[in-house]
């Protein structure tokens, strides 16, 4: 059922970013996650300036777009070093699959699971030492080059 024109959106319906999931695709090789505590994922538009005789307006012109994201969490195994060092000595890249899933049960928006593929760190965390207390993390930025919405929110509010 999709929501209608006067509804208000009940707080518990938001949808809390704790209950999500990541996955990599390596080599064909599912790997959950798990140690996960930060994606974001977005496109970015590459907009050309467009002038016309006759109007003060400066228009846009959408050339190309960009996929881009960061992704980061807690460095808990060698998964960075185990398929990104043998990348540097074969003189190639790493790109791999990324899936993520949204569910929070107490919300009726649903379920949404997005892919994306040809993933590319900008750079490939390894180790991170501090002399202080805190935990070892990790954070990158990355590329991608497709994306598909596998499967769209299905709750209440599907539009």
């Amino acid at each position: 059922m999709a929501a209608t024109l006067g509804e208000v959106l009940n707080g518990r319906d938001t949808i809390s970013t704790k209950d999500a999931t990541v996955y990599l695709i390596i080599n064909g090789q599912n790997i959950p996650l798990i140690e996960c505590s930060e994606l974001t994922v977005k496109l970015e538009k590459n907009k050309e300036d467009v002038q016309v005789l006759g109007n003060h307006w400066k228009k846009k012109k959408v050339t190309s777009v960009e996929g881009t994201g960061t992704l980061g969490g807690y460095l808990i195994n060698s998964i960075w070093a185990k398929y990104g060092i043998p990348y540097t000595d074969e003189q190639a890249d790493l790109y791999m699959d990324l899936v993520f899933n949204i569910e929070d049960k107490t919300s009726e928006a649903g379920k949404q699971t997005i892919h994306l593929g040809q993933v590319n760190l900008d750079d490939v965390p390894i180790v991170d030492f501090k002399a202080d207390d805190d935990v070892m993390q990790w954070e990158s930025d990355f590329t991608f080059e497709e994306i598909d919405l596998v499967q769209e929110f299905d709750g209440k509010f599907k539009v």
